[in-house]
């Protein structure tokens, strides 16, 4: 999809998130997302599929920073 030059996004099922301390390092973060997106050319947004994350954040220095991203479970994409 990213090849093609599409725009994508993703937005968050807020009813899913669940975050946790990880003591000593930061948190993890873990919920749903449903992708977006909008072929070359064209106009409308259409929906590629919905898929879970887990999302690991260091907390180093006073500053948040994102780690590791996971997003799996994308078997049935739709990109057309």
């Amino acid at each position: 999809m990213c090849a093609r030059d599409n725009h994508i996004r993703r937005e968050l099922i807020k009813s899913t998130l669940e975050v946790y301390p990880i003591k000593g390092f930061g948190a993890v973060e873990i919920g749903v997302h449903t992708f977006y997106h909008t072929n070359k050319g064209q106009i409308q947004e259409k929906v590629s599929g919905t898929y879970k994350f887990v999302q690991l954040w260091q907390f180093k220095d006073g500053v948040w920073k994102l780690a590791r991203v996971i997003s799996y479970g994308h078997n049935e994409m739709h990109n057309d």
